[in-house]
């Protein structure tokens, strides 16, 4: 007999059920796996980058020493000076040494900036008498001949500190180096206060005669010719040195004289030399002792 109040199931609807009723008792019995996050821990095989090298600092480079010889040869045409050209450890050019003329400093500075790198150069430059010009004036295209010679005609002078700073009292001597052919030699100094001084041919040496490339001595009291000692006036001094193949001069000169009056026959005596006549000259300083 069948109950009217039973519930009636259909059987696909009923299977249906179970099926979800089975699966989410299996849902909620299964424990699933938790995976642990791999930010925190680099791989095994995960090899580190090397560290990165700092750049290394810049280095200055080191400024190149300026060729000199083009500076040199435009000093060399101030006629009444007697200038030198070096390179400092900063590498700024500087002029040193004596004039006799109107050279002026500022115009120096100028020149080394034109023929150097641009900078003004350090220039320390001493004055000598005005007086002193005219020979040089005289013998500058024989100086600029000696200069040519394989072996030029020069001054060495003796001092006791190497230099040529010559105290009073002290014994003028000096070596000239004779140029690369026989010549005679005519040996002057040209004093601070406008006289001049013949050291050879003098009273005791009639004779400057050399031979070629030969050391002639001068002033050396052990010698037995004449010697000089420094006295006053003191101040900035000349030697000038001829060197002809023939005499300058027919007979000596008066030992002492005042340039002015000796000037005029230099210069005619050396319009009518040879022309492998050369000179050289070399200023001195003397002072008080």
């Amino acid at each position: 007999m069948n109950d009217a109040s039973a519930p009636t199931f259909a059987p696909t609807i009923w299977r249906h059920r179970c099926a979800a009723a089975l699966l989410a008792a299996a849902i909620g019995a299964t424990a699933w796996p938790v995976h642990a996050s791999t930010d925190s821990e680099p791989p095994a095989d995960r090899v580190p980058a090397p560290a990165q090298a700092l750049p290394a600092p810049d280095v200055p480079p080191v400024p190149a020493v300026p060729d000199l010889s083009a500076l040199r040869t435009a000093l060399a045409e101030f006629h009444c000076a007697e200038l030198e050209v070096a390179v400092g450890k900063d590498q700024r050019i500087a002029i040193s040494g004596l004039t006799a003329g109107d050279t002026d400093p500022d115009s120096l500075a100028l020149l080394a900036q034109d023929y150097g790198t641009g900078q003004r150069a350090a220039v320390e430059v001493e004055r000598a008498s005005p007086a002193l010009c005219e020979p040089l004036t005289l013998i500058s295209t024989l100086r600029t001949t000696n200069t040519g010679l394989a072996a030029p005609l020069s001054i060495r002078v003796k001092s006791e500190g190497g230099g040529t700073t010559l105290d009073g009292g002290q014994d003028l001597v000096f070596d000239v180096a004779a140029p690369d052919f026989p010549a005679h030699l005519q040996v002057d100094y040209f004093t601070s206060d406008g006289d001049v001084i013949h050291l050879l041919p003098n009273p005791l040496e009639i004779s400057g005669r050399v031979e070629a490339n030969a050391i002639r001595r001068l002033g050396e009291r052990s010698a037995g010719g004449r010697f000089w000692s420094i006295g006053p006036p003191y101040g900035h001094e000349l030697i000038v040195v001829i060197a002809s193949p023939t005499p300058l001069f027919p007979s000596p000169r008066p030992e002492a004289e005042a340039a002015a009056s000796y000037l005029p026959a230099l210069k005619q005596a050396l319009e009518a030399a040879a022309p492998t006549t050369v000179a050289s000259a070399r200023f001195l300083k003397t002072k008080a002792p």
